[in-house]
């Protein structure tokens, strides 16, 4: 990502009296089920719902799945991780608001060391829609740096979207076809043009190209392998629709 012409400052002093609005539209563009898949991410978090866990929103937007692991767990400590200084600047805004500890920081996660001054070891890692930008090599690597930043018993949760294996893709896709969508082009033009309005510039032009070498989508089994050379004690599929899959992973106690 190329850096904005304006700093980070002035990011969010031209959000801030946006911040409603953008969420507003941020939530629009993510789709209807997209409540409901925190809910669950945050429900199968391990441990005791008083406990003060510490958390890491791993490449974290708006801080999404950050806030939905603060309403099921009150006194947890949240920090979060993004390389883009927008949606950062939403992230940091909102938490501020509604009194979530934690540090938000913008740090590209293709680099070495993106983890540094990180302040784990975490309960909790968590992730959505995110490692799929990664190609396969580097998004394997990124979670073994996850494993590491665990603390025993820590996990890892993330939802990405997913495809099915290559027997059964006909009828899945079939099947997919006649499903609601989970997204709309439509929603995401309206906030990403909101967005550069806000800001003044052209902040879609500085995400870089879609095209490239990336994951994109795995089948579920294809994820599951994906995050085993990390060393997880185990892993579970939490959720699978015609969209995206939700896998949680413990590492092991000692």
């Amino acid at each position: 990502m190329r850096s904005p012409p304006i700093n980070q400052d002035e990011i969010d002093a031209r959000i801030a009296g946006h911040l409603d609005e953008l969420l507003a539209l941020w939530w629009a563009e993510q789709g209807a089920s997209k409540p409901k898949d925190l809910e669950l991410i945050a429900s199968a978090i391990p441990f005791a719902r008083d406990e003060a866990v510490r958390v890491l929103d791993l490449c974290c937007g708006p801080g999404d799945v950050g806030r939905a692991i603060r309403t099921a767990f009150p006194k947890a400590d949240i920090d979060g991780i993004d390389r883009d200084p927008f949606l950062t600047a939403i992230c940091r805004a909102a938490n501020r608001r509604e009194r979530v500890p934690g540090m938000t920081i913008v740090r590209d996660l293709q680099d070495d060391g993106w983890a540094d001054g990180l302040s784990g070891p975490y309960d909790a890692v968590a992730t959505v829609n995110a490692l799929h930008w990664f190609d396969a090599a580097r998004a394997e690597r990124l979670i073994r740096e996850v494993h590491d930043l665990l603390r025993p018993g820590g996990v890892f949760l993330f939802a990405e979207p997913c495809s099915a294996e290559p027997p059964f893709a006909a009828g899945f896709e079939a099947w997919k076809e006649r499903r609601q969508p989970r997204y709309s082009r439509a929603a995401w033009e309206r906030f990403w043009f909101r967005a550069n309005e806000i800001l003044g510039y052209d902040h879609i032009a500085l995400l870089g190209s879609r095209d490239g070498e990336r994951i994109d989508e795995l089948s579920v089994t294809g994820w599951l392998k994906l995050i085993e050379p990390a060393g997880f004690a185990v892993a579970d599929v939490l959720l699978r629709d015609a969209d995206q899959v939700i896998v949680a992973a413990a590492k092991a106690q000692r």
